[in-house]
């Protein structure tokens, strides 16, 4: 009997005791879209850049047109140096190419004086013997084979003035080519400093990798931090962000309840396509580690969807776990 007591006494305790309701798993998303052009920070020689402008956000941007300026002021610098370099490279070949020019002609005038005097040299050689005396019929035979070997000679002068001027003038073609690649390249690069959409659609900022907050003109940025994207209105999803610690409450398939910023009144169902195999860190969320998880809707919405549109999720209770 007193077995009995105790077992009806546990059982009136445990129904008087109200049952633990879970909590619903709660999370904030954001639109997303698949496919963007995404804006990011350019190399420079600098380890940052300045944002000098950026097109407001929200606002449709047409294939070609500017959406980010950053600042090219030292790039536009070193354009200015090399096309005064430049000048200055093509004023010396016109230089060189007068003062070879010159050389050469003096060498081609020296042979050909040498060579009419080989031509006299050979006349006088030529006389016979016997009208000359010995040390006459010597005298021009000498004077021939001096006159011969000045003649070899101005013809080297004349080849090796000729070979200087074909290496100096094309040394300094070489080095004005190379003064109008490193222009380009320049002129490139300040280029790259104004990036243009290819694509039509919104424009959203970026946010700050350390800080989170968004982006904005007049800011520092290190390369390749990404400034802003233009995504497609095409396979639009929710992404939202799951801490570690709730991993366990969530699976593939479950169901969950969006309400968007634009329409509270507005509830859509929507599905869990996406659970992220390894954690990330997100610092301007404390020192806990994060699962990236993505939604899609299971049916077509009133309003329209723009990537960027803040989202609640509702996590429906999984009956099957």
């Amino acid at each position: 009997m007193r077995a009995v007591s105790l077992l009806l006494g546990l059982a009136l305790v445990a129904a008087l005791i109200p049952k633990v309701v879970a909590e619903p798993l709660l999370l904030s998303g954001e639109v997303r879209a698949e496919d963007k052009q995404h804006f990011v920070a350019p190399m420079t020689d600098d380890w940052r850049v300045e944002l000098q402008w950026l097109m407001p956000e929200g606002q449709i941007a047409e294939p070609g047109e500017i959406v980010a300026v950053f600042d090219g002021a030292a790039i536009q610098g070193k354009i200015d140096a090399e096309e005064v370099a430049l000048k200055r490279a093509r004023e010396t070949l016109q230089q060189q190419e007068t003062q070879q020019a010159e050389l050469v002609l003096e060498s081609e005038y020296a042979l050909k004086r040498e060579v009419l005097l080989l031509k006299k040299a050979a006349i006088d050689a030529a006389i016979p013997s016997q009208f000359l005396s010995s040390y006459e019929y010597e005298s021009f035979q000498v004077a021939k084979k001096e006159a011969e070997s000045k003649v070899a000679k101005a013809k080297d002068a004349l080849k090796q003035a000729r070979l200087t001027r074909d290496v100096t003038l094309r040394k300094q073609t070489i080095a004005i080519d190379r003064s109008l690649e490193n222009l380009a390249f320049e002129e490139e690069r300040l280029a790259s400093m104004s990036v243009r959409a290819e694509r039509a659609g919104p424009v959203l900022y970026g946010k700050h990798p350390w800080t989170g907050e968004r982006v904005f003109v007049g800011m520092s940025a290190q390369p390749t931090w990404l400034i802003a994207e233009i995504p497609s209105l095409n396979d639009l999803y929710i992404e939202a962000w799951l801490h570690e610690v709730d991993i366990d409450r969530v699976r593939l398939g479950q169901e969950a309840i969006l309400t968007f910023d634009s329409r509270l009144d507005l509830r859509l169902p929507a599905k869990l396509d996406h659970i992220a195999t390894q954690p990330q860190k997100r610092s301007e969320w404390g020192v806990g580690l994060y699962y990236r998880i993505k939604f899609s809707l299971l049916e077509q919405p009133e309003l329209e969807l723009l990537p960027g549109m803040g989202a609640r999720v509702e996590l429906l209770e999984d009956s099957g776990k």
